[in-house]
């Protein structure tokens, strides 16, 4: 639940539930049916299986902290998932909750206001200490201390009242409310446990109470608790979230070394608690950072890296058209994901939503899917994943539509009253050319496709033009609202809607993810409604209005939700595709002892 950056998506985890049925191909005259179809999730292939090995990923950018409470994006966040455990993750075939740090299910009281876990006894961190309901409570700590760097996760934690221990059982921890929570259990479940012996030695938080942690976040006042913002900024530090002494987990794997903007590698955890359930056969998981997407192609193609998500469908569909060829084999995987464009409601173009409708009519979404994307996409109208229960399917498609485009802009107030070939507005006495610009983060497949909206955009009298900027800074310029439009998109995670993170205006400020400051008084109260509506009707009822919402002031224009496509080395068994925001879990692959290509020392 965080935002995240997953190769060409600026994305964050956001509840959702998936389903794992195949989507219709999209027919092209450049695409055959192979070329589309997905991948099916294969049995496990774990005969004879064995250890050894390394998989060597590619990822477009390093990540930016290896800390799962303050981390903001996707590669972060898979390699995290490969360090730290969860009370109860998700099963990534059934798509329900698992016991895992967790022995089981928790008690949960009648008023929904208690979740008391009991807590795995033999469950221990990487350096052999053990993890007990002392870690939990210290991680919530951390996250709900307003000053670390935690702002999208926190939200979905606000209604948590009390963490403790039960009866001081170490193994025994009880969660209680503020007020009911329909996602408290996933939220809670999804809780990445951090290890208290390393990060707090001297035991500081002790002495942060969550009374005291709920006050700080009202009053958000520094110089108020100096001793929060202190171990904040210890937290938030680059140190803590980049050195392995610090990046410690119970998972499968752990930090051996970051090489800045090279590579992450993690080591197997050889002492890993789990390690008869969950896998861990590759010795290494490398983490290798190659911007430049020819280059990449030509790293998979030579066999310096193993696996590779292809960001361009041109590629995918043509470049590497016989992957067999470079002993390679491809996948394409159904993910809840979804790309959009951002108007930043902030600047003036785009505060009334009649002007956002007609940039809507502006995109050409089935040319571009079909002629940009190789028909790898399906176009959307809503923020709620297009193979889900919850879609609200009345939705109809915005079309392609440059007069009805003109048509909304003028009843908006813009008009071309000079002559120049450019809209114009008189807002607060100022007469405002309609000129803005898209910024990108150094994507070409995105900034190919904006070159498509531009010229559209053209034709009814708006200038637009591109600016590219370093993944970071691109980042920055989000959190601080300093930008006029974007390509973006989120990674919708595998449990129920919770679309609070992204849309309410509470998360407009504070580096929160509602970075395009949409403010909509009837959409915030569903979305705080949603929250403690535990009648299945009525939330799907509450969740079909809110899309209708977002459909008609259209802070976002909804552009797509593309398939994952991945190319693998063949020496690799086990290669199963999930259909998850995360696909694969590398952990799971293995290479029989001939065809290992490295060896550890």
């Amino acid at each position: 639940m965080k935002k995240l950056n997953l190769v060409l998506l600026i994305i964050l985890s956001v509840s959702f539930i998936i389903y794992s049925c195949g989507r219709q191909k999209q027919e092209t005259s450049e695409t055959t049916e192979t070329d589309t179809k997905e991948t099916p999730l294969m049995p496990p292939d774990i005969e004879d299986a064995v250890k050894g090995d390394w998989v060597i990923q590619q990822e477009l950018a390093d990540a930016e902290k290896l800390n799962p409470i303050v981390s903001n994006d996707a590669t972060a966040t898979e390699i995290c998932n490969y360090i730290f455990d969860k009370l109860l993750p998700v099963n990534r075939e059934t798509y329900k909750l698992k016991p895992s740090v967790a022995k089981d299910m928790p008690e949960i009281s009648e008023d929904k206001l208690t979740y008391t876990f009991e807590l795995r006894d033999d469950v221990h961190f990487s350096d052999g200490q053990p993890l007990t309901g002392e870690d939990v409570i210290f991680s919530m700590k951390v996250i709900k201390n307003p000053f670390t760097d935690a702002q999208a996760k926190r939200n979905y934690f606000i209604d948590i009242k009390n963490v403790e221990l039960v009866d001081g059982n170490k193994y025994k921890v009880r969660f209680t409310m503020h007020k009911p929570y329909y996602g408290a259990i996933y939220s809670i479940g999804d809780l990445e446990i951090l290890p208290k012996h390393i990060l707090d030695k001297d035991g500081v938080t002790d002495n942060f109470t969550f009374e005291k942690l709920d006050e700080a976040s009202k009053t958000f006042d520094p110089e108020k608790y100096p001793d929060l913002q202190k171990f904040a900024d210890f937290i938030n530090s680059q140190e803590v979230s980049r050195d392995p002494k610090y990046v410690i987990g119970s998972g499968p794997y752990k930090l051996e070394k970051w090489v800045t903007g090279q590579a992450i590698t993690l080591t197997r955890n050889e002492n890993y608690w789990n390690k008869n359930s969950i896998p861990n056969y590759p010795d290494k998981l490398i983490f290798k950072t190659i911007q430049d997407q020819t280059a990449a192609l030509t790293a998979i193609k030579n066999g310096e890296i193993d696996n590779m998500a292809v960001i361009r469908n041109m590629d995918f569909v043509e470049n590497l058209k016989n992957p067999e060829k470079y002993n390679l084999k491809k996948a394409i995987v159904g993910r809840p994901v979804y790309a959009y464009i951002a108007w930043n409601e902030e600047r003036p173009f785009f505060a009334d939503k009649k002007v956002r409708m007609a940039l809507s009519h502006c995109v050409d979404r089935k040319s571009i899917v079909d002629k940009l994307l190789y028909g790898l996409a399906v176009p959307i109208q809503s923020h709620v994943y297009y193979k889900s229960e919850f879609l609200n399917k009345d939705l109809p498609p915005i079309p392609y539509d440059l007069e009805k485009a003109k048509q909304l802009l003028k009843e908006a107030g813009w008009e071309d009253t000079d002559g120049d070939g450019v809209l114009d507005k008189v807002i607060d006495g100022k007469k405002i050319d309609f000129k803005f610009t898209f910024i990108n983060n150094q994507n070409p497949s995105r900034k190919q496709i904006m070159l498509v909206v531009i010229e559209s955009l053209k034709k009814i009298g708006i200038e637009a033009d591109i600016q590219d900027f370093e993944w970071s800074v691109f980042l920055d310029k989000l959190d601080k609202h300093d930008f006029d439009a974007c390509y973006g998109g989120w990674v919708l995670s595998d449990t129920p809607p919770d679309p609070y993170q992204i849309f309410h205006s509470s998360q407009a400020s504070d580096e929160g993810s509602n970075y395009i400051s949409y403010n909509n008084p009837e959409s915030d109260k569903i979305l705080v409604d949603l929250r403690t509506e535990f009648d299945e009707d009525k939330r799907n009822e509450m969740l079909y209005r809110w899309q209708e919402i977002i459909y008609e002031d259209q802070p976002y224009t909804f552009l797509w939700s593309s398939s994952g496509k991945f190319a693998t080395s063949n020496r690799f068994r086990n290669t199963r595709w999930y259909a998850h925001p995360y696909p694969h879990k590398t952990n799971e692959w293995w290479t029989s002892t001939q065809d290992q290509k490295y060896k550890s020392n």
